[in-house]
């Protein structure tokens, strides 16, 4: 029973990682979005002027290139099913592996991960805000209604990159990652700054990074594949024991 309280303290801690990690907000008003001009490729950082006896001063940042954003977000929401490898690292978290299975217009998101030798899988539903924690070894599974969690449901890294035009965001540049040409954007929210590398491809995200006063949590997305998923892969098999959890 030791490991298996663990295991249930790692899963939850994994759907805290993902709400930080993926731009999860409360519900509360963004600033608003940059603007972009047409034709522009990326922004440069403010430049400080400095005159005689004063202190520095920055100048204002340039406009930015909406366009270019918002056709990488529009090939991620044409985006319907994609399987992948997720590397979690966060401060006081071990670094994590786990393998993520995602439908969009189904609303499902698959998640195995192993903790101290265990298989750990999480099945979230976003169309009835519910998650299934379930360890296969103990042919067990705890279900947890989200609707009542701040946040709601974890969201998916899909949804987190499309959230961030509701924010002030800058966009950095373009840059090389895992052998894909990315776009280079962040943004501040509260006391976390994200910075996104979004696959220029698909408008998948392949990195994405959040540091608050507590430290950085890094997630990085692996051996993308977008083939098709069958429904059944989100389904808990015949016989499993469910037990309620506290929201």
């Amino acid at each position: 029973m030791k490991k298996l309280g663990f295991a249930l303290v790692m899963m939850l801690a994994i759907v805290s990682l993902l709400v930080v990690g993926c731009g999860g907000g409360d519900g509360e008003e963004a600033t608003p979005t940059a603007t972009e001009s047409p034709g522009a490729t990326a922004t440069q950082p403010p430049t400080e002027t400095e005159t005689p006896g004063a202190t520095a001063t920055a100048t204002p940042a340039p406009t930015q290139p909406s366009g270019v954003l918002g056709d990488l977000l529009g090939k991620a929401g044409n985006i319907d099913s994609v399987k992948y490898d997720m590397v979690m690292t966060g401060p006081g978290v071990p670094s994590m592996t786990s393998k993520v299975w995602l439908k969009q217009k189904a609303q499902k998101m698959k998640m195995e991960s192993t903790v101290q030798g265990e298989t750990n899988i999480q099945i979230i539903d976003w169309a009835v805000e519910e998650i299934y924690m379930y360890m296969p070894s103990q042919n067990m599974a705890f279900r947890m209604d989200l609707s009542g969690a701040p946040g709601g449901a974890p969201e998916s890294p899909l949804e987190g990159t499309e959230t961030i035009e509701d924010y002030d965001y800058t966009i950095i540049g373009t840059e090389i990652y895992d052998g894909k040409e990315c776009l280079v954007a962040e943004y501040t929210f509260e006391d976390t700054k994200t910075k996104m590398w979004i696959w220029k491809e698909h408008g998948f995200p392949v990195k994405v990074e959040s540091t608050t006063p507590e430290g950085t949590m890094k997630i990085e997305y692996k051996n993308i594949d977008f083939s098709n998923i069958p429904n059944s892969e989100f389904e808990l098999p015949p016989g499993v024991e469910i037990r309620e959890m506290p929201s």
